[in-house]
């Protein structure tokens, strides 16, 4: 957890000086904790521009370290200039959200991968895109390749170089990152407030209910874009702002213009294109606000000498603007075409996600949760917009317009979502308004004085069960976060090391693999990064099921030098140019010697074979072909709806299934997603199976890939009992009521005992693969 730490260190850090330095430079002389989403836009613009230099990440870390010694050197020389801030509301939000924001791994007993399995695999890929990014090893990925915003990734990936921290953990870093920015930023808007009020109210913006669920998803792009979005109108509020009376020093206005640019350019390196809409929609709002109340006068001849006083600044931002542009626009043109399929996906969503969860109140962990299934959503609601229509109002007479056109382009991209664009991406719009929400809410209720507004004791109070409110409905998010767990991709992570370089075959079912196995030109049928080799056409890989050497037809399998399988019984046998290189608990590592015999299958649903039916047609046109079948031993299985529990189902419990098995030795195969150790028992057999939600999706929870689970000797024949018990949660989960949930998939039982028989003599035998002699009609592929 250290390097997580060290990571978030790294991005705070280089985020607050080098934005405090480019605001100083262009005349702000008075600090403002806004610098640090400005930094963090500058970070996200120059990283993944850098990052394509020689040395990588590693030439960005170096980069970004040196320009940070200098605004460090430059702030210490300038130190007697400035007006001082006091450090310790500051340094109390910091605190506060990055322990809140690091609650998921505390209830969870450890740090992995955020949100795997229950909530997305996504980050699976991003991960290998920035490993990418970070290194340069393999094919540009086809997303990269298409123009995906790679801006947060390829920070992540600098910041991996500079702690020297594992790429996952640097993510987890970034992702602790942003909330805390995103805090710093809301402390910008809420100076009306005392300290202490100050510290709560811009925490729990920071961390609002949906920006806690999407960390718990490991989503990075929607929160920095909740953090591109407050710190813009933050700053427009700051640009509506009149100058002290006699005030020499050089306005803020241009420190302040140049940020607003700053944060819409990294809105597209963070969102592409589509980032640009809350923008251009909040700048007409707020332009036509201050406009109406006559705060903004313009003055076509004041802007032809203010233009002529900055020509240098306003042709430096110019060039800076259009050489980013120029440089990232063959990939935005690409991705463009993309926009489309993701503006129509319903992404990790069945259902959407009620608007009402953007108000920062819900009494429920799992945002994906409907309203109709949510005891208390109304009460809740209720309270929401109440607290917000009294934020919307006390905005709007001290006239804080950038907070209210910024919110109001965020209520109109969400309407527009609500009628062009799919589930997915309305939650993405709830979520960019959620901080906003929370800031105008609380700097209303907790202010001392409200113009317009009496009764300030019941404000107060009002305020103080809002903030409660909020608090909770963020634990609560925080609480349902999952976090993967990583001994099977370490046992990946061994086996890339012994073939770093060569082409892998992943005949598994995990959208981490792709990280796991970095440094390995890899590929699998289940569509996983980096690229999908397909499937043969007898034995389609879906979703749901497992995968083995068959999977592949002998010509795509002559692709790879390895290929790597589960070490599962319930798999079909390996052709004889195949050999084992070693074994893991859970994995085999196979070498491919020479060319693979041409094997064929008879069609087959994920499973290891089939019956040769001689009494169809095909079945008696196959036998009566001149060729061999390797048969097996039938698999004997019971399916997801035979345990005696239901999944998913909490633990401590368990769930005892039967299967009917003859005479012999019996390995027995599971399907199971679980988030605490598993030991399966059966007659004379006891194994412990680790928790994993590797594979794991949202509509075929529990079934994946199989996992061997024991082996049985079975004397006379008959029902074989076997119970899968879940491991007790820690004290700690249980008192804070952290559910812990094991999902079953199909039970199998094999035997060994594979042969090779002439196809007229396979009839009725289970077949695994076969071939047929060369000059024959064709058979089944």
């Amino acid at each position: 957890m250290l390097s997580v730490y060290a990571s978030a260190a790294a991005i705070l850090l280089a985020s607050l000086v080098l934005g405090r330095t480019l605001l100083h430079l262009l005349g702000r002389t008075e600090a403002t904790w806004l610098a640090g989403a400005v930094g963090f836009a500058a970070l996200t613009v120059a990283a993944p521009l850098l990052i394509r230099l020689p040395g990588r990440a590693a030439t960005v870390a170096v980069l970004v370290g040196v320009a940070v010694l200098a605004s460090l050197a430059r702030l210490w020389r300038t130190r007697g200039t400035r007006p001082r801030t006091a450090p310790g509301a500051p340094l109390a939000v910091i605190f506060v959200v990055l322990a809140a924001a690091s609650l998921p791994f505390a209830f969870n007993e450890r740090h992995g991968p955020l949100g795997e399995g229950i909530y997305t695999n996504d980050q699976g890929a991003q991960l290998y895109w920035t490993d990418w990014l970070q290194n340069g090893f393999g094919p540009e990925p086809k997303a990269v390749q298409f123009g995906y915003p790679t801006g947060p990734q390829a920070v992540a990936a600098a910041a991996a170089e500079a702690t020297n921290a594992p790429l996952l953990d640097a993510f987890n870093g970034l992702l602790l990152a942003i909330p805390v920015l995103t805090a710093l930023a809301a402390l910008a808007a809420l100076d009306q407030l005392p300290p202490g009020r100050r510290v709560v109210a811009a925490s729990l913006a920071g961390l609002s209910y949906l920006g806690a669920s999407f960390l718990a998803q490991s989503a990075f792009k929607e929160t920095a874009m909740a953090l591109l979005v407050l710190a813009f109108a933050v700053a427009l509020t700051e640009l509506g702002r009149k100058p002290p009376p006699g005030d020499r020093q050089p306005h803020p206005r241009r420190a302040m213009l140049v940020a607003l640019i700053l944060f819409t350019v990294a809105s597209v390196f963070v969102y592409s294109l589509p980032g640009l809409v809350w923008f251009a929609i909040a700048v007409p709002i707020w332009l036509a606000l201050e406009l109406g109340t006559g705060r903004l006068r313009i003055d076509v001849a004041e802007l032809r000498a203010e233009a002529s006083r900055h020509r240098r600044a306003i042709v430096a931002v110019a060039v800076v603007v259009v050489a980013v542009g120029a440089l990232s626009a063959a990939q935005l043109s690409g991705f463009v075409g993309k926009v489309g399929e993701v503006q129509q996906s319903g992404g990790r969503l069945s259902s959407p996600v009620f608007p009402g969860e953007a108000l920062g109140i819900w009494p429920e962990g799992d945002f994906q949760v409907v309203r109709g299934e949510v005891g208390g959503a109304y009460p809740a609601v209720a309270l929401g917009l109440l607290a917000a229509a009294i934020g919307g109002l006390a905005a709007a007479r001290r006239r804080d317009f950038g907070l209210l056109a910024a919110g109001a382009a965020a209520v109109v991209v969400y309407a527009g979502s609500r009628l062009f664009a799919s589930i997915y991406v309305e939650a993405k719009a709830l979520a960019v308004i959620a901080p906003l929400v929370v800031v105008a809410a609380l700097g209303a209720l907790l202010a001392p004085r409200l113009p317009g507004i009496a009764l300030t004791t019941a404000r107060y109070a009002l305020g103080a069960i809002v903030a409660a409110a909020l608090a909770g409905s963020t634990f609560l998010a925080l609480r349902a976060a999952p976090v993967g767990f990583d001994q099977r991709g370490d046992e990946l992570e061994s086996l890339a090391g012994l073939v770093r370089g060569r082409s892998v075959a992943f005949l598994g079912v995990d959208r981490f693999a792709g990280y796991w196995l970095r440094g390995t030109l890899m590929r699998s049928p289940g569509g996983f990064v980096p690229a999908e080799v397909k499937a043969r056409q007898k034995k389609v890989w879906q979703l749901g099921l497992g995968m083995d050497l068959d999977t592949l037809s002998p010509r795509r399998l002559d692709e790879f030098d390895y290929a790597i399988t589960t070490r599962a019984g319930y798999q079909s046998t390996p052709p004889p140019n195949l050999e084992t290189v070693v074994k893991t608990p859970s994995y085999v590592l196979w070498r491919r010697s020479g060319a693979t015999p041409p094997l064929r299958v008879i069609d087959k649903n994920g499973t290891p074979g089939r019956v040769l039916d001689c009494a169809s047609a095909p079945g008696r046109r196959l036998a009566a072909r001149s060729g061999a079948a390797t048969v097996i031993p039938e698999p004997v299985t019971g399916g997801p709806g035979a345990w005696s529990l239901g999944s998913p189902f909490d633990a401590p419990e368990s769930a005892t299934q039967s299967l009917d098995l003859g005479p012999g030795r019996w390995r027995l195969s599971l399907q199971y997603h679980s988030q605490v150790p598993l030991t399966v028992s059966a007659p004379g057999s006891k194994i412990e199976l680790p928790p994993s939600l590797d594979g794991m999706y949202l509509s075929e929870m529990g079934r994946g890939a199989f996992w061997p689970a024991g082996e049985v000797r079975v004397r006379g024949g008959g029902p074989v009992p076997v119970t899968v018990d879940a491991a007790r949660p820690s004290q700690l989960q249980r008192d804070l009521g952290v559910e812990r949930r094991v999902w079953l998939g199909t039970l199998a039982a094999t035997r060994s005992g594979a042969k090779r028989l002439a196809l007229h003599d396979a009839c009725g035998q289970y077949v695994d693969h076969f071939t047929v002699r060369a000059g024959r009609p064709s058979g089944g592929p």
